[in-house]
């Protein structure tokens, strides 16, 4: 009887929330864990970004603020807790806690100014570089997050 009125509460509140209460019942553990990266003055817009948390059950979200109007575009889905452990797990491993801001970026200061910011329960971390092309390790916080980001996205 418990159960059936739980699924009923998850099917009224929506796929979002019943990732977040998927993932609550599951005893899956956020950590407190985000991540995020935006591209001010990108070539495709005027800002680019990628924001993933689990606050409200695991979630991504992408944005871009078109440079000609300055009206920002934004698209957002739940994640399973797989699919965010995965992601996490694809760059967990480049020190993120220990980057600081990068010195080898190209483009000089014409090129996008990216800044990131990465946490979890136990270390915080905020860091930039300026580059046409984001270097290693910094690639490997932007390149899993836009493959996430994109699925699912209607273009």
């Amino acid at each position: 009887m418990r159960s059936a009125a739980l699924a009923l509460a998850v099917a009224a509140c929506g796929a979002s929330h019943a990732t977040a209460t998927t993932a609550e019942a599951s005893g899956w553990d956020c950590r407190n864990r985000t991540v995020s990266y935006v591209a001010a003055h990108a070539i495709a817009a005027a800002e680019v970004g990628v924001q993933m948390d689990c606050a409200h059950g695991p979630h991504i979200k992408r944005w871009q603020v078109d440079a000609a109007t300055n009206q920002r575009h934004e698209t957002a889905r739940a994640m399973t807790p797989a699919e965010f452990d995965k992601v996490w797990a694809e760059f967990a491993g480049i020190g993120w806690e220990n980057l600081k801001d990068c010195k080898k970026g190209d483009g000089g200061k014409s090129a996008p100014f990216y800044q990131f910011d990465v946490k979890d329960d136990q270390n915080t971390a905020s860091f930039s570089c300026q580059s046409l092309h984001v270097p290693y390790p910094y690639n490997d916080l932007v390149d899993p997050l836009d493959a996430a980001a994109a699925q699912g996205a209607s273009e």
